[in-house]
This record gives structure tokens, C-alpha cells and sequence, in this order.
């Protein structure tokens, strides 16, 4: 009798791990076309930067103006690439440095007014694209979706 439900565990064990390779398959395929995504909202910017780069743009749009250490914990990068990267986009006219108010010797990027209207075009280039993408869905499967992923996320 033992066997038959060590028979049952190990089907559905097996089942559980066939749906997980399946969640993973479709996760690995979102992250791809989401660097699609970011790729074709990137294309914009002349002269051209990396995703990488987009990244601290895009963060320094949402969040504000930031010291390097503040970037880099957000975006989990290493501090010295923030400081190149705000450095390139600096000479590209899409950041500025001020003074830290609350270290006077540091330094806090911020985007410039370029720097605004590339990214906001930026994003919005992404959201088209994205849109197109779930344009057809009911708003069940939308707010459904958006559920699962948060919780995903930790966040739900």
C-alpha cells in the first residue's frame, strides 16, 4: 500500500517539475524579448548607449537625482561601472553632476533636460511596443498576470 502512494508522490513530483521547466522556458522567453524591447527603446539615442547604461537613465528618470553608491545598490551593479557609465552619458549630454547636499565633497547624478526627453521618449517607445503586445487581452488575464507576477517577485 506504501507503494501506491509512493507511486502517486513521485508522479506528482515528476508533474511538478515538468510545469516548472515549462514556467522556466517561458520566463527565459520573457526576458528575451524584453532585451528586444529595451534594445528598440535604446535605438533612439544617437550617439547610441548600452541597455546598461539606459538602466541608470531610466532609474535616475523614476527616482531622481542619486549618488553612484545609491545607483549601483539599486541596479546591482558594481560602483565603478555607475561612475563610467554616468561619466559617458555625462559627455553625452545626458547627465549632470551636482554637489552633494549632504556630503560636500561627493557627487550626485541627475538627468539633464536632454537627458528627460530621451528617456520619456524612451519609455514611451517601450510602451508601444509592449502595448502591441497585450492589446487583444481581457483585463482579467491582465490584472491575473500582474497578480502572479508580483507575487513572484516577493511583492504579493
Amino acid at each position: 500500500m506504501s507503494d501506491a502512494r509512493d507511486d502517486t508522490g513521485s508522479a506528482a513530483k515528476l508533474h511538478r517539475d515538468i510545469i516548472t521547466r515549462e514556467l522556466g522556458t517561458e520566463l527565459n522567453a520573457l526576458i528575451m524579448a524584453s532585451r528586444a524591447v529595451m534594445a528598440e527603446a535604446v535605438a533612439c539615442f544617437q550617439p547610441p548607449i548600452s541597455s546598461s547604461a539606459f538602466q541608470v537613465l531610466h532609474w535616475l528618470h523614476s527616482f531622481g537625482p542619486a549618488n553612484a553608491s545609491r545607483i549601483a545598490e539599486a541596479l546591482v551593479m558594481d560602483r565603478s561601472v555607475i561612475s563610467r557609465l554616468t561619466k559617458q552619458l555625462g559627455q553625452s549630454g545626458l547627465t549632470e553632476t551636482r554637489p552633494d547636499d549632504q556630503d560636500g565633497r561627493g557627487v550626485v547624478y541627475a538627468l539633464t533636460e536632454a537627458g528627460h526627453a530621451k528617456v520619456a521618449d524612451a519609455i514611451a517607445r517601450k510602451g508601444n511596443l509592449f502595448e502591441m503586445r497585450i492589446v487583444q487581452w481581457q483585463e482579467a488575464d491582465l490584472v491575473h498576470l500582474t497578480r502572479l507576477l508580483r507575487k513572484l517577485n516577493g511583492r504579493g
